[in-house]
């Protein structure tokens, strides 16, 4: 049986995935796991309306499931807060064999707000080449408000810094990114959600053993 399976709604977010968690054992000293990473073929509202009937066939396979998504595009946008969209998906997948073993992760707007993180790794997964530093740039034109650290439209503001260093836009970018920059820098809320239920996972299965 594998450790963890996990849903996630994009290329984007399985990138940053595949190149994040093969780091957490290192640098958060949690046990190491194992995990397979599928996408949700009808992506945000998919991940956010049926992971349960995806994740089922999984349900003896795999001891965890985690499910991740954007807010902007599972369709609950207007009527309920991304709280409430993870409540929900929980819920669902308790009632449906995972019970006491999942975890869902709802980013606020989008992954994008993972990436902006001040670091000269970030740069250069972009390929930038300004004068001005990516997170200086972002705020004398206006993206990011003096005082905060993301911008509050990431993807848009993301998109536009690609654009200004000539880059293409490409899933594997989201990768460079979480492979270098250090990830207890990210303040975003769902990121460290995910993180202290890895760490709680598995760090409680060593305390376990050790008894």
């Amino acid at each position: 049986m594998k450790d963890i399976i996990i849903l996630v709604a994009d290329g984007c977010q399985e990138k940053l995935i595949e190149g994040l968690l093969p780091r957490i054992p290192n640098s958060s000293n949690t046990k190491p796991f194992t995990y397979d990473i599928y996408k949700h073929p009808e992506h945000d509202s998919g991940c956010c309306n049926d992971s349960q009937e995806i994740l089922r066939p999984f349900i003896n396979q795999y001891r965890y499931a985690i499910v991740i998504l954007d807010y902007e595009g599972c369709g609950h946008e207007s009527n309920k807060s991304c709280q409430e969209v993870e409540q929900i998906i929980e819920g669902k997948l308790r009632s449906n064999g995972w019970e006491g073993r999942n975890v869902a992760i709802v980013v606020n707007p989008e992954i994008e707000n993972w990436v902006w993180i001040n670091s000269q790794h970030v740069e250069v997964a972009i390929g930038w080449n300004s004068d001005q530093s990516l997170y200086d740039w972002s705020r004398t034109s206006g993206f990011l408000a003096q005082g905060d650290t993301k911008p509050i439209r990431p993807k848009e503001t993301f998109e536009k810094a690609l654009k200004k260093s000539n880059t293409s836009k490409s899933s594997a970018i989201f990768k460079k990114i979480s492979t270098k920059v250090s990830y207890k820098k990210c303040e975003d809320e769902a990121f460290k959600k995910l993180l202290y239920k890895l760490i709680e996972w598995f760090r409680e299965e060593n305390q376990a053993e050790e008894k």
